[in-house]
């Protein structure tokens, strides 16, 4: 297995919301982090030692070291640091809001995503915050105003499906030139939502406003996995270096090749454990379920399942809470 690179993971920032389908599992509380700078020198020396590396602030782009981050991450090479998720940021004025994009624009952001999950009340209740679509919009004409690339994605799924078109005609009346509508993630607590994952019939029928800006490339009917039993071995990987009060003096002692050593033992041991995919398929695949998914996700609900079955303990390299690859 080929390392492609090293994600250094801080989830020191509380998020304003609480979204359904959040893979970090945010409940408004970032109880995990440790501090900014611990992450800092941690993500130079990888550099130093010719690893590509990343340094993510998790749950919100909502910290004091925002732009010393971006900064960061530009000086690394790291190819997304022009990039900006911000869901769940404080609620500001419009002058308070126009001060934080220009400070993330000039520290080197070009595009900004702000994630949808359907017209306004069932929005804000997925999200769990009152007044977060409004704010959503107006992050949106700020965003355009200050001539920033405003990349909007939305969520699509069985629930909201009747939703979509009125969100994307709002959209593109914003001004919106690109967005992009996603299926969930199979981990965190995406795996509680798959009552409402999209089938293969409804996005057969979206309509082609919607339809032409949901990404399903790598998506298929779970029966449709089945029957083609063609599943790709994994070559390359992501390392997710977590960091959190319980490791952080360990690692702060270790080398950087120990590091390397330490998540790959990790990955290596929990995938040597389970079943291989075409097997968990075996076991575990239904050739009747029309939910789109991908590989991944297939892999990752299945594992949980043999994992539950078999009652392992083993460490969940899947959940980016802590070390583990992808």
């Amino acid at each position: 297995m080929i390392n492609k690179s090293l994600m250094i993971i801080n989830h020191c920032v509380p998020c304003g919301c609480a979204c359904r389908h959040c893979f970090f599992c945010s409940r408004k509380t970032a109880p995990h982090g440790v501090p900014y700078e611990i992450g800092e020198r941690l993500a130079l020396h990888f550099a130093q030692h010719g690893m590509p590396v990343s340094y993510a602030i998790s749950r919100c782009a909502d910290y004091p070291e925002l732009t010393r981050n971006i900064a960061l991450n530009r000086q690394l090479g790291f190819a997304g640091a022009a990039f900006l998720q911000i869901n769940g940021i404080a609620l500001r004025d419009q002058t308070a809001l126009r001060d934080y994009l220009i400070q993330v624009q000039q520290a080197g952001v070009t595009t900004i995503d702000t994630t949808f999950y359907g017209t306004q009340a069932y929005h804000d209740k997925f999200a769990g915050r009152k007044g977060d679509f409004a704010f959503l919009c107006e992050i949106i004409a700020t965003g355009l105003s200050l001539g920033l690339t405003m990349q909007p994605t939305f969520l699509a799924t069985e629930e909201n499906k009747t939703q979509l078109p009125e969100l994307v005609d709002m959209l593109t009346r914003l001004g919106c030139t690109a967005m992009y509508g996603f299926i969930q993630d199979y981990r965190g607590f995406g795996e509680t939502l798959e009552d409402i994952r999209l089938c293969q019939a409804s996005y057969d029928e979206l309509l082609h406003n919607v339809k032409q800006h949901v990404s399903v490339k790598h998506h298929k009917a779970q029966a449709q996995w089945l029957a083609d039993d063609e599943f790709a071995t994994p070559t390359e990987r992501q390392l997710v270096l977590a960091l959190r009060p319980d490791n952080v003096d360990r690692f702060e002692a270790m080398s950087c090749d120990e590091i390397i050593e330490y998540i790959e033992n990790l990955d290596d041991e929990y995938h040597a454990t389970l079943p291989s995919l075409p097997d968990l398929a075996k076991l575990y695949g239904d050739d009747g379920c029309q939910k789109l998914y991908r590989q991944r996700d297939l892999q990752w609900k299945w594992q949980k399942a043999y994992i539950k079955q078999h009652g392992l303990a083993l460490h969940d390299v899947t959940d980016q809470r802590h070390c583990g690859a992808i």
